[in-house]
């Protein structure tokens, strides 16, 4: 392998990091869904599952439920 294979292996490899701390910080921060999204990572890492990914069942806290809505 030469010198330029490893180096654009290593970038790629840099580009799919930020995706995935980009979609860990989404998650922290509660975006699922939408532009920025834990949802829009995930295609982006991977365009090939674009279209193919479940509505996403979105964890909501115990003190999150008191706040909804309620019937």
């Amino acid at each position: 392998m030469s010198e330029s294979d490893q180096a654009a292996q290593i970038t790629q490899l840099q580009q799919q990091q930020a995706l995935m701390t980009q979609a860990l910080v989404a998650a922290l921060q509660g975006k699922w869904t939408g532009a920025g999204s834990v949802e829009a990572l995930v295609y982006a890492l991977d365009p090939g599952l674009t279209g193919t990914l479940e509505p996403l069942d979105i964890p909501v806290t115990e003190s999150e439920l008191d706040t909804l809505p309620k019937g």
